[in-house]
């Protein structure tokens, strides 16, 4: 979006001092719900994020727009009044970084007008309410100057997620939006906050998202319920072994296996496999994508939706449809689904020079299966958030 666009939709009679925000989406290659039990996780970001114009004012106004939310007009908040209200909508991204950076000390003498444009599927798991929370906290720095690195403004964005927006999600999201680098993958430690980096092997493989059209509504789902139970069994793990919680990633998966009876008990022992068994396939697939093994990392992908499907239930028909058109479909390496679930999108490990007609034909085979035709598209591995 122009800053002259960008000035119209807010209502402001001129361009004024203005600078510009990017903060990618992101796509998880292999590795969820497993970023809130300190695992390893295998993300990149991506190509696709939120553009903004960010206009400084003299008072303590804030006020934003959304070209994606145009019913929404340009909602007006105040720096001195912060607390939630669900009224304020896609706004609310924005007033919880402002809350949650506040809280750690951040001064703010003045507001803002923000305007956004993204051009990520809503719902569709690829982290758009994460790569709004970036785009806000590097518009923060370059004001107020708090002199943050991107680590502690991922921590910060996972706390509006948290406990201003009362989503329960891990860090993932937001450190892989912070600290992306431009063809990489992030082989990131969610318990340290540590981020390696890979080399994707753009010449072996090309990655599709494919979009079930089946938005996923994250606050709503059950989302909470899993990480509740993965909670549980790190409990009884910990007791079981006699050590304190480190999360049940960093657990051997023999010391899980010899827990079972207790955690079967609990009702739990499908979510702490699947957690034990989606960390080792992460190690595995790093190490695989760093040697240019891209068939296995396809296998492991498959193996990986596999148990979120059958472990952890979080795929759905609409997922699972859309994976098993994939893995049907020539070309396609491997195929799994990304984010959270209950919806969403997959992401695809495509031949190089195979990205159109394995499009073509994921999409004619889930379209036959449901109904719907999905919307399919490449990504490359971009550049983490940045004022421009």
């Amino acid at each position: 979006m122009g800053r002259e666009r960008a000035a119209a939709a807010l209502g402001r009679s001129g361009r004024g001092a203005a600078f510009d925000v990017w903060s990618p989406g992101r796509i998880n290659l292999i590795g969820d719900h497993i970023d809130y039990s300190g695992g390893l996780v295998l993300p990149m970001a991506i190509d696709r994020g939120t553009s903004a114009v960010v206009f400084p004012r003299e008072d303590r106004l804030l006020r934003g727009h959304s070209q994606n939310f145009p019913d929404a007009g340009v909602v007006t908040a105040d720096i001195d009044s912060l607390d939630f209200d669900e009224d304020r909508g896609w706004f609310s991204y924005v007033l919880g970084v402002l809350w949650a950076a506040r809280d750690e000390g951040m001064e703010m003498s003045s507001g803002f007008d923000i305007a956004l444009t993204g051009d990520i599927p809503e719902g569709g798991g690829l982290s758009s309410s994460a790569s709004v929370e970036m785009v806000v906290a590097m518009a923060c720095e370059r004001m107020y100057s708090p002199g943050w690195d991107a680590t502690r403004w991922a921590v910060i964005g996972r706390r509006a997620e948290n406990e201003y927006i009362g989503v329960a999600s891990g860090i993932m999201d937001q450190l892989a939006i912070a600290r992306g680098r431009r063809g990489m993958a992030l082989l990131m430690d969610c318990s340290t906050l540590e981020v390696g980096y890979v080399d994707f092997p753009t010449d072996r493989a090309t990655v599709l998202v494919a979009n079930t059209k089946s938005p996923r509504r994250l606050a709503d789902s059950a989302y909470n319920d899993r990480r509740e139970a993965v909670e549980t069994a790190a409990r009884i793990v910990g007791a079981r072994l006699g050590v304190g919680d480190g999360g049940l990633a960093t657990v051997p998966p023999g010391d899980v296996e010899g827990c079972r009876a207790e955690l079967t008990g609990a009702g739990v022992w499908a979510e702490a496999h699947h957690t034990v068994t989606e960390q080792a396939r992460v190690v595995a697939a790093a190490e695989a994508l760093a040697a240019g093994d891209v068939v296995e990392v396809g296998r492991l992908m498959r193996e990986s939706h596999e148990s979120l499907r059958d472990d952890f239930r979080v795929t759905g028909p609409h997922l699972d449809a859309l994976a098993e058109a994939a893995w049907l479909t020539p070309g396609v390496i491997g195929a799994r689904m990304t984010g959270a679930g209950f919806g969403g999108c997959t992401v695809n490990l495509v031949e190089v020079g195979m990205a159109e007609q394995a499009a073509v034909g994921i999409s004619r085979r889930y379209a036959a299966a449901t109904g719907i035709t999905p919307e399919v598209f490449a990504v490359s591995p971009g550049a983490g958030a940045h004022v421009v």
